[in-house]
């Protein structure tokens, strides 16, 4: 390793990214830690800068999932890049739709320095350090887990726009009352929807619905979407987030 240019640790948490650079360079395998942001906007641009390293470690752990899988695709489009993916067990299911190429690998946050240093080595040598038995564990994790979110998908579609503003309110951590204020509808009536949505989703109880709805919702406390509850004032009125 120590003829290659250094590998880049990039991160959308520029001191997390620093952290691990620094870890690997003690160990003897040289790293330059990277804002995420700007790795990502270069690449989507076409603009290759001075230094610009093949081979990059992305620390997601942490992260939302969103868009990150769509910008790691896109950090390893044009062929010529590498990538280790280091997120959490629960998480590497995401992975699975870009492990068919062997541009990505992917590593847990249980990875000590010495094996990262390791999966580092064989990401510049142009191998793969990921089990290959393990590789289409995860793959096939992936393809359940993507025909589960369609399966819910359309499930949700059968949900009334009611039904649904509820749901996504109890998503957002509302309790049934708070639900029915927000409404401006009786508390029964929340109930009413509940039980309706429940039955359309399979779900067995208001938990497991919530559970599905994050299950497919970009934003994982809904707070994009709906207002906050509305709080009484000190004059006895009753206010709004602004």
């Amino acid at each position: 390793m120590a003829d290659q240019a250094p590998v880049w640790v990039v991160s959308p948490h520029l001191l997390v990214a620093q952290a691990v650079a620094a870890a690997l360079s003690s160990v003897g395998t040289p790293a330059e830690a990277h804002a995420w942001e700007s790795a990502v906007r270069d690449r989507e641009a076409g603009v290759t800068r001075p230094g610009h390293s093949r081979h990059v470690v992305a620390i997601l752990d942490g992260v939302e999932a969103g868009d990150v899988v769509e910008q790691v695709t896109a950090l390893v489009r044009g062929g010529d890049v590498r990538i280790v993916v280091v997120t959490t067990d629960e998480g590497a299911v995401q992975w699975g739709g870009l492990l068919a190429t062997d541009a990505v690998d992917v590593a847990t946050t249980t990875t000590s320095v010495v094996q990262l240093a390791e999966v580092v080595e064989s990401l510049v040598d142009g191998t793969s350090s990921m089990d290959p038995s393990g590789r289409l564990a995860l793959q096939a994790s992936w393809a359940r887990a993507l025909a589960r979110r369609r399966s819910i998908t359309a499930m949700m579609a059968t949900l009334s726009p009611q039904q649904r503003r509820v749901l996504e309110l109890l998503a957002s951590g509302r309790r049934v009352a708070e639900v029915g204020d927000t409404l401006g509808v009786a508390h029964g009536t929340v109930r009413s929807h509940v039980k309706a949505l429940r039955a359309k989703l399979g779900a067995r109880n208001q938990l497991e619905a919530v559970a599905m709805w994050h299950q497919i919702s970009r934003t994982s406390d809904g707070s994009s979407r709906v207002p906050r509850p509305r709080r009484e004032s000190k004059t006895g009125g009753v206010t709004g987030r602004r």
